[in-house]
């Protein structure tokens, strides 16, 4: 491990008088005393000395001299100087998880599409046109899409007035050119050429759409013809398409399932069946997706009408005209009448069946469950009882738990006691703070002392600056009458475990401090920068922010400037005048400030967001990966021990932990991120709202080695993607609905006794073949009719299902495949994800609408049919139960909805993907689903969570 990057050792000026003690390898007190001895100064020239070190040593100014105690992990020089002799650890420089890329891998044509270049797919902050939507939405990156010209009277098709969203309907537009960014000249992008056309989704972000009477017919089971479709003969009976890309690790991984299977095989998508064991995913997709790009991972196949067959023969007349019979056209009447004897006929033989219509499910049911369970053990657990035997780590507070937390010290370990008779710069003793106490009385002796907060960048490792830095520091001590001061580079231990709490601890240091002093200098060879500009430059240095906040409120902090070595005192400065001066993020500074003054009040979880925010902002010299908590501990009342094998995520889980912060974990797994490349500690909501808004119902009981935690207490449900189902439910009975019932019935089993009994020569004759006739011909030629009579209307008590497909499809077509035909049981979500758009009507009600009546949304639908893999891709999210239809976008389908908290009067749903080598779930995006869904999901056993899923190599599947 490399040493601290600004403070540390007992760097002093030279010709200083150091009394301290030795530290032992293992001590059991970090202020242990021992007797003192006295050595020489430092020489530069000696063998043992390196003068290029920053940390460590005793680094005092010329003239100075120095009393330590012998150590026994170091060695004496020939000057008298001590050198520590112990190793150093090796550093953890690590990148975190969330600074990979999000895409890893190699755009070419070889991707899936024949000749495809498409552009990057990101998700971007864009603002969105409209009040009824959030601000932010995912806009392909890397275009410009230039607003084309009026289309005349040829290029739009008028068949009505009335301008709306795309359900139902088709939209009929010019086509919208796009250019690149770093293009000289405008020109088209080569991806517009292999834009498929589709009369039927074209767009336009600047005009309104254009209505059709037209809707998004799907091919269904003529797409068996399409190239590349597969046939799973296995289970049961499917086709497919297999992926176009494969994972490139050819390992063999291990999983145990719910029920302690044990199943071994290679890398790829899978999910968790209903039998507890993992599948291959396959996930159904629109035309245009399923003939298009072949940009997956996993296998797609076509969407199919899964209504009974009874309701989709007597759709089948109407299935291909207008919802509305009032645009019925003469050719739609034609059609009409050549289907309908063949549907009549057909029904006859359907009818015919005993029993429910809808079989399967109840509709008092729940949703489906989600046999997921966790055997690992985590790295961090909340319960000391849960730790991997052997591996509880000890220290700190025995009372701490699970989470052992660092002793908070009275003093410094070390202070340079200034000798204020002494004008000469040899008036400075380094003396352990332990052993002062015991030769003085702190009733007759004061030992009060000041802190220089300095940087590095501006004081570097050189002897003229460690002169200039201690001149400031015995000048500014004499000036405030305090005869000590405390300085990072000289008053700590040269031992390694305890120079890093040393470290760790400067916020306790500055808590006992009488004052604080900045100390600035300008770069060798600029001696005319202005104070302002050195300020600014302090201030941007993460460990400058706690050493500010936590300076004494009654005193104001002074500055001082070292100007060709000399101190020169600049001004006093009121900590809150700070914010204004010295900090960019004035806004954010600003009320840390106030909170640390006294004159507002922050809750705990409003000073660990606006500390994030702030700390997050500023630069440092990385020393271990968890910076960033352990710079934040120093402004929280408890502080974990230091882990160098903690990643920044795992600190700072540690340190919440160990903190009551409000759940401040809880609530950062259920926001949406408003970037793909959003840190994880950011707060950004993708629906605008602050992070105390959001309510955690669950728990995290540990947290884990890959930047995971396991959270308890969830409920959820998983995602059927591989097709539909018929969706059982009720209508409310009726007079009308029973005769249409047993009309229905009655009618096709006396035509089928009159064929039979006129086969076999018996048939009947006069008025008992006129009556029958009579009876059955009518209900059997009106049969379509009344078909949708009895299953027709609302629905009642409908089962509770979650159904998936990728891409998009207008409300029409996806309640056709679902319960047979449109009588409006679904509705678009009004505020389901950060895509869903709503509206006002006449009344004052909030109505749902189709999310890409959006021209942002349509041409981000559009765009995500050729997006590669690693990008997002278009979703839809079908809950049957709620009636309910949510647009949204994934890089993967989650696998589950997992309801973590409430927010806003709605439940926030993370959707997990399912990594099953390591069994861990990813959140791919949150939804936000009706709070009366609760009443139907099942609870969850423990899960193991993470932020992002780390996107692994693929290479093109061989043959593609």
């Amino acid at each position: 491990m490399t040493q601290p990057r600004r403070h540390g050792g007992a760097k002093l000026p030279a010709n200083a008088v150091t009394t301290t003690q030795a530290s032992p390898a293992q001590a059991q007190s970090p202020y242990q005393v021992s007797s003192p001895i006295t050595i020489g100064s430092p020489d530069s020239s000696n063998p043992g000395y390196s003068g290029a070190r920053r940390h460590g040593g005793a680094r005092l100014p010329s003239g100075a001299s120095s009393t330590i105690a012998d150590g026994s992990n170091s060695q004496m020089t020939a000057s008298g100087r001590l050198v520590p002799t112990h190793a150093t650890p090796p550093s953890f420089s690590q990148a975190s998880t969330w600074q990979q890329s999000p895409v890893a891998y190699e755009k070419r044509p070889a991707d899936g599409f024949k000749g495809a270049n498409r552009p990057p797919f990101s998700q971007a902050s864009t603002v969105s046109p409209g009040s009824n939507g959030p601000d932010n939405a995912y806009t392909p990156s890397g275009l410009l899409i230039a607003p084309p010209p009026m289309p005349d009277e040829k290029t739009m098709v008028h068949t009505t007035s009335h301008k709306g969203s795309m359900s139902g309907i088709s939209i009929q537009t010019t086509e919208v050119p796009a250019y690149r960014i770093t293009d000289d000249v405008a020109a088209p992008s080569e991806s517009q050429v292999h834009l498929k056309e589709r009369s039927e989704l074209q767009t336009s972000s600047y005009h309104a759409p254009v209505l059709t009477r037209r809707r998004m017919h799907q091919k269904g089971y003529r797409n068996l013809f399409s190239e590349g479709t597969t046939f799973r003969w296995w289970k049961s009976f499917h086709t497919h398409k297999r992926p176009g890309r494969v994972y490139a690790s050819g390992r063999t991984y291990r999983h145990r399932d719910a029920v302690n299977r044990i199943f071994n095989g290679i890398e790829e998508d899978r999910f968790i069946a209903w039998d507890r064991h993992i599948e291959r995913m396959m996930v159904q997709c629109s035309d245009e997706i399923y003939a298009g790009n072949l940009n997956s991972t996993w296998r797609r196949t076509f969407i199919r009408n899964m209504a009974p067959w009874a309701i989709r023969i007597a759709n089948w007349p109407m299935n291909t005209t207008p919802v509305d019979s009032k645009h019925w056209s003469s050719e739609d009447w034609v059609w009409i009448v050549v289907k309908w004897p063949v549907s009549c006929f057909f029904l006859i033989f359907t009818l015919l069946k005993l029993g429910p219509l809808y079989d399967g499910v109840s509709p008092y049911s729940r949703y489906s469950n989600f046999p997921y369970r966790y055997w690992g053990y985590p790295k961090i657990a909340r319960n000391q009882l849960e730790h991997i035997p052997g591996n509880r780590k000890s220290g700190g507070d025995e009372n701490a738990g699970a989470h052992p937390v660092s002793e908070r010290p009275l003093y410094p370990r070390r202070l340079c006691f200034v000798d204020s008779a002494n004008k000469e710069r040899s008036g400075i003793h380094l003396y352990d703070v332990e052993l002062w106490l015991q030769q003085h009385n702190m009733i007759e002796h004061d030992m009060r002392f000041i802190v220089v907060a300095y940087t590095s960048t501006q004081f570097a490792d050189t002897d003229e600056d460690t002169e200039a830095l201690h001149a400031i520091a015995r000048e500014a001590a004499i000036q405030n009458k305090c005869p000590a001061y405390w300085v990072g580079s000289a008053c700590m231990s040269e031992d390694p475990v305890e120079l890093e709490q040393d470290v760790y601890r400067i916020s306790d240091v500055i808590r006992a401090a009488y004052a604080v002093v900045i100390a600035v200098k300008p770069q060798p060879g600029n001696h005319t920068a202005s104070i302002d500009g050195l300020l600014k430059d302090w201030g941007t240095r993460m460990w400058t922010l706690p050493e500010a906040l936590l300076a004494p409120k009654e005193k104001p902090i002074q500055i001082y400037n070292a100007r060709q070595g000399r101190p020169e005192f600049v001004k006093e400065l009121a900590k809150k005048d700070l914010a204004a001066l010295v900090w960019e993020d004035t806004g954010l500074t600003r009320q840390l400030v106030d909170h640390y003054e006294g004159n507002l009040s922050l809750s705990r979880l409003e000073l660990v967001i606006l500390a994030l925010k702030c700390l997050s902002k500023r630069r440092t010299s990385k020393y271990l990966d968890g910076d960033l908590a352990y710079v934040l501990m120093g402004l929280l009342r408890r502080r974990p021990v230091i882990d160098h094998t903690d990643s920044e995520f795992q600190a700072f889980a540690r340190l919440s932990l160990a903190n009551d912060s409000d759940n401040l974990l809880e609530r950062l797994i259920c926001i949406l991120p408003q970037t793909q490349t959003q840190p994880w500690y950011h707060a950004n909501d993708m629906y605008n709202v602050n992070l105390w808004d959001v309510q955690p119902t669950c728990q995290i009981a540990g947290v884990c080695e890959d930047d995971t935690v396991i959270l308890d207490g969830v409920v959820g449900a998983s995602i059927r993607w591989e097709s539909f189902v018929p969706v059982a439910h009720d209508t409310a009975w009726s007079w009308k609905r029973l005769f249409a019932k047993i009309w229905l019935r009655l009618s096709g089993l006396v035509l089928i006794i009159i064929v039979f009994a006129g086969a076999i020569g018996r048939g009947l004759v006069g008025a008992s073949l006129v009556l029958c006739l009579l009876l059955t011909l009518p209900a059997v030629l009106v049969s379509p009719w009344l078909v949708r009579i009895l299953y027709g209307g609302k629905v009642w008590n409908a089962a509770p299902h979650l159904l998936g497909f990728e891409g998009y499809l207008d409300i029409v077509t996806i309640e056709t495949n679902i319960y047979g035909h449109y009588t409006g049981r679904l509705a678009w979500s009004p505020a389901g994800s950060h895509l869903s758009r709503h509206q006002m009507n006449e009344y004052g009600e909030c109505i749902g609408e189709d999310p890409t009546g959006n021209g942002f949304v349509a041409d981000m639908v559009k765009q995500a049919q050729y997006s590669a893999f690693g990008e997002p891709k278009v979703f839809t999210l079908v809950d049957t139960w709620n009636g309910l239809v949510t647009l949204f976008t994934a890089v993967r389908p989650p696998v589950a909805a997992l309801l973590c908290a409430q927010e806003g009067g709605m439940q926030r749903a993370v959707m997990v993907s399912l990594d099953w080598k390591t069994g861990t779930l990813y959140r791919e995006t949150v939804l936000r689903m009706p709070t009366v869904m609760l009443s139907k999901l099942w609870q969850i056993d423990r899960v193991k969570i993470g932020l992002k899923r780390p996107l692994e190599r693929t290479v093109p599947r061989e043959g593609v």
